[in-house]
């Protein structure tokens, strides 16, 4: 497995959006151009938002964010978030998504950040518990009970 970064890969574009679609298309809304638009818009590899592929052989096969800003409504005080976590699930349960979130957080590190953030359904944590992540508080969110974390990287 290797990580790329979306920015060099716009191609991926339409792939990564219809994989959130899967996972989170209630939130996202039907216009598809549109979010494929404002995707290619925020792309970079040193301004945040900062998007990362997995591949294997060249193909796509993951993806996750590092963000400043996450559920802005709910915490507008709260910046740096790990986001956008989704593997093809057709790769899923071989250590992609870990793999993912720790190269996030190696690359909140490199910019010196204090910590992450991030947002899952997951009410035990998942894979996040076993990477240094700690709850700090559950909250509704569009719905669906949601677990704030926090990895305090310094």
């Amino acid at each position: 497995m290797q990580f790329e970064y979306l920015v060099d890969r716009p191609e991926d574009v339409p792939k990564v959006i219809a994989w959130w679609r899967t996972e989170w298309g209630s939130r996202m809304g039907s216009d598809i151009e549109s979010l494929e638009s404002q995707l290619r818009e925020s792309l970079s590899k040193s301004e945040l938002p900062i998007h990362v592929l997995a591949t294997i052989d060249g193909e796509a096969v993951g993806t996750a964010a590092l963000k400043l800003q996450e559920a802005a409504e709910l915490f507008p005080d709260k910046q740096y978030w790990l986001g956008s976590v989704f593997v093809d699930e057709n790769h899923r349960g071989s250590g992609i998504a870990t793999e993912l979130s720790l190269k996030i957080i190696d690359l909140a590190k490199e910019k010196g950040l204090p910590h992450l953030y991030l947002q899952t359904i997951d009410l035990g944590g998942g894979l996040y518990s076993g990477l240094g992540w700690r709850a700090i508080h559950e909250f509704n969110y569009k719905d669906e009970q949601t677990l704030l974390m926090l990895n305090k990287l310094s």
